[in-house]
């Protein structure tokens, strides 16, 4: 317990060491090209994250773009989850679908995103660049969770006559969930910045990409800086929270088979 509260210290003053190396590299940067239109002061750059918070539009883009976000990467979870549902039913399934997320994955960005603006609208297409993006990262992370199942906890489910939809229950998804939830985080925080770039290139209205393009065309770099700045917290801060998560479900999963099995055998 205590060497773990010592990492726990020590991976705390890395961070804050981190940040700190950081923003002495942005003084450097701001000092050496003297031209607040390039590289903004960190001053002006707070002064403009403050006009921000003030900003009904602000606000406005900013739940826009994370609905987006949290809809895209729960379409792409559910749909993902269902696919494997399937590959695990039959492998015939797997084989024929894994193609399928080979080309997702090597779809190019930036080019998805200009053929889905002649087909779609400006609102549409960042949600479904996303979705393409995350659906194939979901479907090997999810591939990989059921892959990590102790099958030997279900053989001997198997001896005492444990329903399928008990092992599914309280066997299958408690073993898989500590492994989603630890991606997830990063999944969210992930899909976040995909949907603003794709919001960037596809100049969506009432969206933090709309409102980066907008300070890029009339050059408001501090404007840029405050947007970029602001969308990591926000991303870190998802990303953090839920990672907590994951210790909800060690303490779930701990002892979990175990405890079943307990209980057929003394039947």
């Amino acid at each position: 317990m205590r060497k773990q509260i010592e990492e726990k210290k020590t991976q705390y003053i890395i961070s804050i060491v981190a940040i700190l190396a950081m923003w002495i590299v942005w003084l450097i940067a701001h000092w050496g090209v003297g031209n607040d239109y390039v590289v903004p002061s960190v001053s002006q750059t707070i002064r403009e994250i403050g006009l921000l918070f003030l900003s009904a539009r602000f606000w406005i883009a900013f739940g826009m773009t994370l609905g987006r976000s949290v809809f895209a990467w729960g379409i792409a979870f559910i749909l993902a989850g269902g696919l494997v549902s399937l590959c695990v039913l039959n492998r015939l399934f797997y084989r024929f679908f894994i193609p399928f997320i080979g080309v997702l994955r090597a779809l190019p960005t930036m080019a998805i995103t200009l053929m889905l603006l002649i087909w779609t609208s400006p609102r549409v297409a960042p949600m479904i660049v996303a979705f393409f993006m995350l659906f194939p990262l979901w479907f090997t992370q999810l591939t990989t969770a059921y892959r990590g199942i102790d099958f030997q906890l279900s053989e001997v489910a198997q001896v005492y006559r444990i329903k399928q939809s008990d092992r599914l229950i309280r066997m299958y998804i408690p073993q898989m969930l500590p492994s989603i939830f630890a991606q997830a985080g990063a999944n969210l925080s992930l899909t976040l910045k995909v949907m603003i770039s794709a919001e960037v290139l596809s100049s969506t209205f009432r969206s933090i990409g709309g409102l980066i393009y907008e300070a890029s065309v009339y050059s408001q770099t501090a404007t840029m800086f405050a947007l970029t700045i602001l969308m990591l917290v926000v991303g870190g801060a998802l990303e953090f929270s839920l990672n907590l998560l994951t210790k909800i479900t060690d303490r779930w999963v701990k002892g979990r088979g175990n405890t079943m099995l307990d209980a057929e055998g003394s039947k």
